[in-house]
């Protein structure tokens, strides 16, 4: 081999190749998270201006509506409800199906304020229709374990949670209940004697 072929193809002989020294392959981590930049903030600026900001993943619950009453008694309602009512009917107002009737949506709940005092006081056994839906069980009295109080708060607070609308309940009227069927010593039965009593 001559000394010229050897001198040309030392020449033309490319340099052994070094980590990064590509400049095609510099420039891909810098397009790539520019691209996932302008996504995200294509994204945030496309959904929230529709979307609402919740908690929760939104399984069959709605979030409580604004308390019904300025005095605090919806936040306190909620105390009662966590502490005597949220085992059996659920923190999301659901119940437990075949077990125990929900209060979102409950014609019970959202009927005549002195009905759902009269339940709370007395509480029901037997059988009752909520929603369509029968249950049959038993809700224990509370006339002994909470004061007028804590049954209104509680009941305004089930009236204004999980979607429901209703009026704030207020002490009185749980007073005036409790006067009126003092005498009781035994849970409704059921819907059927509920929906037969007047509570007016």
């Amino acid at each position: 081999m001559s000394d010229d072929f050897k001198a040309d193809r030392l020449r033309n002989e490319k340099s052994d190749p070094v980590e990064a020294a590509s400049p095609r392959f510099v420039f891909v981590p810098v397009i790539l998270i520019s691209m996932f930049i302008g996504f995200g903030a294509t994204y945030l600026a496309f959904t929230t201006k529709t979307t609402g900001v919740e908690t929760g993943d939104g399984r069959g619950t709605t979030p409580a509506r604004t308390a019904p009453l300025s005095s605090g008694a919806y936040a306190k309602g909620k105390q009662v409800f966590t502490t005597v009512c949220q085992a059996c009917h659920q923190a999301s107002g659901l119940g437990i199906p075949g077990a125990f009737p929900p209060l979102a949506g409950s014609e019970w709940v959202l009927g005549p304020p002195r009905r759902l005092a009269a339940i709370i006081l007395h509480g029901a056994a037997g059988e009752i229709v909520v929603k369509g839906q029968t249950f049959r069980g038993a809700m224990p009295a509370q006339k002994g374990t909470l004061t007028d109080e804590q049954i209104a708060d509680v009941a305004t607070y089930v009236r204004g949670s999980w979607g429901n609308s209703a009026d704030a309940v207020e002490t009185s009227l749980v007073t005036e209940v409790r006067e009126k069927t003092k005498t009781r010593a035994t849970p409704w039965n059921g819907g059927e004697e509920l929906g037969k009593t007047s509570f007016e």
